[in-house]
């Protein structure tokens, strides 16, 4: 058809007017899908400073009035001169200039904000440097002390009103710093009067005068639990947690009654110690724990949420420890996968530095392995080649250097990270073995349910099969993996039921150990167990026994299919003889059946891993993968020994292969063989860490 003039002009007008509002619609649904791959929340966003990694290191955490008053000998008049001096500009930037990324600085010890405020203003001095050398600043501020001598005085109705927790006798709750530090009470995390003036003062100062870019809260837990916080504003704030969490009838089914308006926290008395509890059975003390790892999670949402509301690129950082071994959620009211939502990166201080020790490799992997699930960065003291080899393998960053310029195994460490960070980012993990640890399991058992999980891990671990540890947050994730470990996990709820049955219908395998599945998520039996409720659903015709890799058939272990995917169980990992040691000082042990694990993982998966080593137990593997390439960690947890003759098994085709060291200079070419689909990789020297990187076809 032939256009007119006119016609042609109304198709000029009709473009003109179509193409900017095509290109609006567009930017919209562009903003749109940009919005939807963000958090909502902002307590819950990765500043885009840290996502590389980051080294820290600088001043001393304590501000000159704490060093004063503690007296503890560490810090003390006549070493003024230097503890200045870690606030000078000379010294700031030859921390710059040496790789430290991030500066440290002490901002808030608890004593008040008038009391500190002049500190703070040398940390805002300070901040100001390190931002001219092109530093991010971390800062102290501490989460859990109200130094009430000075307090008092700034703020007359933190005394009156209580803004502090107390015991069962109405007396203040101490920080657990021995008897020279009674001047530290723990605050009541439950008065709204407290957490805004931490909020509007301290946290605020931090931002907007200090212009932090890391905020460290410092000892953040509970004392254990006879010390029970019985504020009124707690109490108050535990019934409104039971109201608005059950409705009346489901108030009933919990305790047997609807009004709670008169529950108050758990009591102990000498004849029942808190500390001779094991299977936790009390719906109230269930409860109790769960809310004080609600409170702990909800106000250090609230904390991060404010201070991004300031300055969104704020990283949050706390300490409740890792993985020490015991159970945290009892002990200190920490959940960690759901308080680390809201966290950037954890410090853990406990002394499970990487080191071979009567037939057990010792080390913080589970912490390593907590921060990668939960996308956080762990910090830790780093001072021998074995504490660095396992960081970097795991934690894919140095963290911590602690004070003062580095030097010797650190200043290596960290120039080793530098030229090769291209080595630990924008990775995926390349585990296919999980070992779940379900919130209820490991809230209500402070022991059995530990140690059988604690075991499970030693013995993937020490075998070199990479896996994760997951939670209840991840079991909508679980197709990601071949295999999932149910180490004891004895309560489990009716959504974690449905996901585990859901992935095993789907070709997935699990290794079920000790009582897993036998209660509920409120730690009632059930009629049937897990495996026996998934048992009734198939066709009869288990297998009764089960060849390990000795070739000996174990009769009480069985297995069967379930819908596509398969099913092992094992009695019990059996413990060794020998101390229970539980928490900071955990006695870790290895199953006496470790092999009967190993191949019931191998079983259980229904395939070939993707990655096979052969080496001694001492050797440890973190596995991640890139598009066109496999990057391998091998790190020794033997200081005595050397290691020649591993073996990796990669199934997969392999062009070329090539690793770097910290012991070694250069790049080292690796001789590969095919072997179908298949590629095998000979290591022949191992000192302390080596990272392996296989080219891929």
């Amino acid at each position: 058809m032939k256009l007119t003039k006119t016609s042609r002009k109304t198709e000029l007008n009709v473009q003109q007017i179509l193409f900017p509002l095509l290109l609006l619609i567009f930017f919209i649904v562009e903003s749109l899908l940009f919005a939807q791959s963000k958090p909502d929340d902002l307590a819950k966003y990765t500043p885009e400073w840290i996502r590389e990694g980051f080294v820290d290191a600088g001043a001393t955490h304590e501000p000159w009035i704490f060093q004063v008053r503690r007296n503890n000998g560490n810090f003390n008049q006549w070493q003024r001169e230097f503890y200045e001096y870690q606030t000078s500009e000379d010294y700031i930037k030859s921390l710059a200039e040496s790789g430290i990324s991030v500066y440290h600085i002490y901002c808030y010890k608890g004593f008040g904000f008038n009391a500190e405020k002049s500190h703070m203003n040398i940390a805002a001095k300070t901040a100001a440097i390190a931002h001219k050398y092109g530093m991010k600043v971390d800062t102290y501020i501490q989460w859990n002390t109200m130094a009430y001598e000075t307090f008092f005085a700034e703020v007359p109705e933190a005394e009156t009103d209580l803004w502090y927790q107390i015991d069962v006798n109405g007396k203040p709750i101490l920080l657990t710093y021995g008897y020279q530090q009674t001047f530290r009470y723990r605050p009541c995390f439950n008065h709204n009067g407290y957490m805004n003036y931490f909020k509007e003062k301290i946290i605020r100062y931090a931002v907007e005068k200090v212009k932090t870019d890391f905020i460290h809260f410092d000892n953040f837990d509970y004392n254990y639990p006879p010390e029970a916080d019985f504020n009124p504003a707690t109490i108050a704030a535990f019934r409104k947690y039971l109201e608005e969490k059950y409705t009346p009838s489901k108030r009933v089914e919990r305790f047997g009654f609807e009004n709670v308006s008169f529950i108050l926290p758990p009591m102990w008395n000498d004849p029942n110690p808190a500390e001779k509890m094991i299977a936790i059975k009390d719906p109230v003390i269930q409860e109790w724990i769960d809310f004080r790892c609600w409170t702990f999670t909800t106000r250090l949402a609230e904390c991060a949420r404010f201070a991004r509301e300031l300055n969104k690129e704020i990283a949050i950082e706390v300490n409740p420890h890792g993985l020490v071994g015991s159970n945290r959620a009892w002990e200190a009211g920490i959940n960690h996968p759901d308080l680390m939502q809201y966290t950037n990166v954890i410090w853990t201080e406990d002394t499970n530095y990487p080191r071979w020790e009567e037939g057990v490799a010792i080390g913080k992997f589970r912490h390593y392995k907590l921060g990668r699930t939960t996308n956080n960065f762990i910090m830790t003291y780093n001072k021998k080649p074995q504490d660095f080899a396992e960081n970097l393998a795991l934690n894919r960053t140095i963290g911590s250097l602690g004070m003062g310029l580095p030097e010797g195994v650190g200043k290596k460490y960290l120039d080793f990270w530098l030229a090769h960070k291209d080595l630990y980012i924008h990775m995926n993990g390349a585990e296919k073995v999980a070992v779940l640890r379900s919130y209820p399991s490991m809230a209500y058992n402070t022991t059995e349910t530990q140690i059988a999980v604690n075991m499970a891990e030693q013995a993937l671990q020490q075998r070199q099969i990479p896996f994760d540890i997951i939670f209840d947050l991840q079991l909508e994730q679980l197709r990601k993996y071949y295999v999932v470990v149910l180490a004891n996990q004895e309560s489990l709820s009716e959504q974690a039921i449905i996901k585990i049955k859901e992935f095993v219908k789907n070709g997935g395998g699990i290794v079920a150990t000790g009582n897993t599945g036998m209660y509920d998520g409120w730690r009632r039996l059930r009629k049937e167990n897990l495996l026996e409720e998934m048992l009734s659903e198939i066709e009869p015709g288990p297998v009764e026994g089960f060849e390990t890799e000795s070739g000996k058939i174990k009769s009480n272990v069985f297995s069967f299919n379930y819908g596509e995917g398969r099913i092992i169980y094992l009695p019990e990992l059996v413990q060794p003889e020998g101390e229970i040691k539980l928490g900071y000082e955990s006695k870790w042990m290895m199953p006496e059946n470790v092999n009967e694990l190993k191949s019931a993982v191998y079983w259980a998966a229904g395939k070939i891993l993707p990655l096979t080593v052969t080496a001694p137990e001492w050797v440890g593997v973190s596995h991640d993968t890139q598009e066109k390439r496999e990057i391998i960690h091998l790190f020794n947890y033997n200081s005595q020994r050397n290691v020649g003759g591993i073996i990796l098994l990669y199934t997969g085709a392999v062009k070329n292969a090539w690793a770097v060291s910290p012991d070694q200079e250069g790049i080292i070419n690796i001789p590969i063989t095919r072997e179908g689909e298949s590629t095998i990789v000979r290591i022949p020297n191992l000192k302390v860490y080596k990272i392996i990187v296989l080219e891929k076809m």
